[in-house]
């Protein structure tokens, strides 16, 4: 067909009737109730001010709240960007590791292949370990959580998901114990871009959730469990997996 890109292939997030086209639809059609609710708001603290201090106070608190509602509406579209164009995340995760875990001693490996499991968005290998991360953009209102040591997503068990993401981890550990002759453990990492993440961190059945600006500080708390020495092993060892097509997407 005319038109269409033989390199790029078509984002199914733009097709119409697409949840993200749908969730776009909504959007817009509730642009006049949000600045209802927001004129509403700065009304009403203009109101309390005048009453409690005085007109300039009044008018102050008006822009306040009006500003605030502003900001948090921002915030809550900026999260759900990613799914919003049908991506993964991969692309900002990796540029979150390369400004702010690479200089700390980091080894950063993108876009691996591990057989029989698939694509691996990155391999995180330091002084804490080897960290197997994931990303994965979701609308913005699915619900994850962790009760009593178990994973919900929208209060659904979500069991197959950590099982999915700790098997690939088992199986890159195994391919990293076959090059190196002994046991190196791999914990399995998902970013997560959108949703309402409990807390922006949930640990459950063995797998990490977290929001991609979290990484840091999460690596940083981490206890130390190799030397540099060893660190530059497991790298080499890493370095030796199927290169994915993806790797040359996230540079």
């Amino acid at each position: 067909m005319f038109g269409r890109s033989i390199y790029v292939p078509d984002n199914p997030a733009w097709v119409g009737g697409s949840p993200q086209s749908i969730h776009e639809q909504l959007w817009a059609q509730g642009r006049r109730r949000r600045l209802q609710i927001r004129a509403g708001m700065a009304a009403a603290a203009l109101i309390i001010g005048t009453w409690l201090f005085s007109l300039p106070w009044g008018l102050l608190a008006a822009i306040v709240v009006a500003g605030a509602d502003t900001l948090w509406r921002w915030r809550e579209r900026a999260a759900s960007s990613v799914w919003r164009k049908g991506l993964r995340g991969e692309r900002r995760t990796a540029r979150v590791l390369r400004a702010l875990v690479e200089w700390r001693g980091y080894h950063v490996l993108h876009g691996r292949k591990i057989p029989g499991r698939g694509q691996v968005d990155h391999l995180v290998i330091g002084g804490a370990g080897v960290m197997l991360i994931q990303n994965e953009a979701v609308p913005p209102e699915m619900q994850m959580a962790e009760y009593r040591g178990k994973l919900y997503i929208d209060e659904r068990p979500g069991a197959k998901v950590a099982t999915e993401l700790r098997e690939t981890a088992e199986q890159a550990a195994e391919m990293l114990r076959e090059r190196l002759g002994r046991e190196v453990p791999v914990e399995p990492v998902k970013v997560v871009y959108g949703g309402d993440l409990q807390r922006g961190l949930v640990s459950a059945e063995g797998v990490t959730m977290l929001r991609a600006h979290r990484l840091p500080l999460w690596l940083r708390n981490r206890r130390v469990r190799y030397t540099p020495e060893q660190v530059t092993e497991i790298y080499e060892a890493a370095c030796t997996l199927p290169i994915s097509r993806q790797a040359l997407f996230v540079r």
